[in-house]
């Protein structure tokens, strides 16, 4: 375990009662967030729904460690990082809970619901009286029973019941389909998803047309172009898992999801916090050498109270807080906020969403044999707040959408703006198996023992979800070692992690996947982390002060 890792865990322990985490470090533990990275489905040839069984999917399943019920607010987001659609997921006490993308790509967005008994007009876990009934009535039962999973009421519910009544995340348990068949609405979900095959190249963002990493149309990016319902072979995105005190059809993107305190942070009891979700993501290729599986833990997320918004705290959605929220300091008294929550549960209130960050340094090995049939992908999220040609170096994106936008006048991929500039170069040293080098294009690998240098060829990785193709991707490889390993930073020289324009936001995490000839010859898992000790702001140092408390000894944040 990390240096200061088990007085640290004690204290924590003592504190939260969840188990022996490690805020700010690379760990898998039960957390208040759980992050899937990346997801794919194949639509088998489908141009409306439903989308048929085979090919590829990924199954999710979540886990409430804890004895008290809660709801899981699942959100689905595009490879630009804009949210999509998202349903909440109830949990009792030790629940597990299933799901196929597939599935939710075909509109089963209750996917625990059989908990909770299958016939219709029944009181839901959202506390929804006859739901998808004239006269549905908004009675939640409140508290920390197994099976009371709310905390406090909705507020919009409060106002005029308009928000969950009408909201496609509530649980209508009338309806299979809660996408509406063939209508507009799942049209723009799923082109808001598609245009999602394997990335092969490091090197530029290709065209529109043919390339994965542009898209022609994409509805939940506002493009003036809309939905045209074109599909190509996949649908892709990333995952979010938020503990919720309440449920919600918010979006994380969303400041009303923190100025509202939907995400759950402080106020839960004593002796335990929101950090009780486990999860993992699999992966699965029903056509591919006879049936390829790989998985990994979905990537934990803690929450601690000592990650409450400031300007220089480095948390996994600070750019949604800062730039979204009107009270990223929200006190007890809220100022120029929204209000109810200091009516009837002030002890739920946080300034921010307080979840750890994730790092923007993985070391990982890879395979390139393509004569003996040895294959390597890596799945890439990664995120931060973004500037666009003509902007003058202001930071005003928290996602792509602009910079991918097609439309005449727009960016369409332009270089000197997204992940496409000269900050968020990525640097890559290639080794093979023997410690040989790849210094950069055009100059023969060095021998063992050389230092490295970094590649003179720039590279990128241009979207915050993605699956590279390793063997095709060759930018990372002309040298065309057939095995080794990779040294990949996310953070170039110009983001050293201190203050908003100099990278406080950028991170990632970066996922293996391998195969070899043969039936279910495949693996996959993450990356190994080669950031510090810790990960919080500053990123790329220490976290800071270490002094004595009555529990142990504390990092304190800056």
């Amino acid at each position: 375990m990390k240096k200061f890792s088990v007085v640290i865990a004690l204290a924590l322990l003592a504190i939260a009662g969840t188990g022996y985490a490690v805020t700010c470090a690379y760990d898998n533990v039960p957390a208040a967030t759980l992050l899937v990275p990346y997801w794919r489905v194949s639509l088998n040839g489908a141009t409306g729904f439903p989308i048929p069984s085979g090919g590829i999917d990924t199954l999710v399943s979540v886990v409430n460690v804890s004895t008290p019920g809660l709801i899981a607010h699942v959100t689905v987001w595009n490879k630009y990082s804009k949210a999509v659609i998202d349903f909440n997921l109830p949990l009792t006490g030790k629940d597990v809970a299933s799901f196929s993308m597939r599935d939710i790509m075909n509109g089963k967005l209750s996917p625990n619901q059989t908990q909770n008994g299958i016939a219709p007009f029944v009181l839901d876990p959202c506390g929804i009286i006859n739901a998808g009934a004239v006269g549905a009535v908004y009675r939640p039962s409140i508290g920390f029973g197994q099976t009371q999973f709310i905390r406090f009421s909705h507020p919009d519910a409060i106002v005029n019941g308009v928000d969950v009544l009408t909201s496609i995340s509530q649980y209508n348990l009338t309806s299979p389909d809660a996408l509406g068949g063939n209508s507009a609405f799942r049209t723009a979900v799923w082109d808001s998803l598609d245009s999602s095959g394997d990335i092969t190249s490091f090197t530029s963002p290709g065209s529109t047309a043919s390339g994965n990493i542009l898209d022609s149309d994409n509805p939940a990016c506002n493009w003036a172009n809309g939905a045209d319902g074109a599909f190509r072979t996949d649908l892709s995105g990333y995952l979010t898992i938020d503990v919720v005190n309440y449920c919600t059809n918010f979006f994380p993107d969303q400041g009303t999801f923190y100025d509202e305190d939907a995400i759950a942070t402080a106020g839960w009891a004593p002796t335990y916090t929101p950090n009780v979700l486990i999860g993992d993501v699999f992966y699965v290729d029903s056509a591919s050498q006879g049936g390829n599986v790989s998985g990994d833990p979905a990537v934990a997320l803690e929450f601690d109270s000592r990650l409450g918004f400031t300007p220089v705290t480095k948390t996994f959605f600070g750019k949604f807080v800062a730039f979204q929220s009107t009270c990223p300091a929200e006190t007890t008294t809220p100022i120029g906020c929204q209000s109810f929550i200091s009516t009837y549960a002030p002890a739920f209130q946080f300034p921010g969403d307080g979840r750890e960050p994730l790092g923007d340094h993985y070391g990982f090995r890879y395979l390139a044999d393509a004569a003996n049939g040895l294959q390597s992908w890596i799945t890439v999220w990664r995120s931060d707040v973004y500037v666009l040609p003509g902007d003058d170096g202001a930071v005003t994106q928290t996602n792509l959408c602009s910079w991918a936008d097609p439309n005449t006048g727009q960016n369409k991929g332009a270089a000197g703006s997204g992940f496409f500039d000269a900050p968020h170069q990525v640097t890559i040293f290639t080794f093979d198996n023997d410690e040989n080098q790849f210094a950069g294009q055009g100059i023969p690998p060095g021998p063992s023992g050389n230092n490295p240098t970094p590649p003179s060829t720039a590279v990128y990785v241009f979207l915050e979800s993605q699956r590279i193709n390793l063997l095709t991707a060759t930018d990372w490889n002309p040298q065309h070692f057939t095995g080794g390993w990779v040294d990949m930073n996310l953070g170039g020289p110009g983001l050293p992690g201190t203050s908003v324009a100099t990278g406080l936001y950028n991170m990632g995490w970066v996922g293996v996947q391998h195969t070899a000839p043969g039936a279910f010859i495949s693996v996959g898992y993450a990356a190994a982390n080669l950031n510090n000790q810790f990960q919080c702001s500053p990123n790329t140092t220490a976290i800071g002060t270490v002094v004595s408390g009555g529990l142990g000894v504390f990092p304190v944040f800056p």
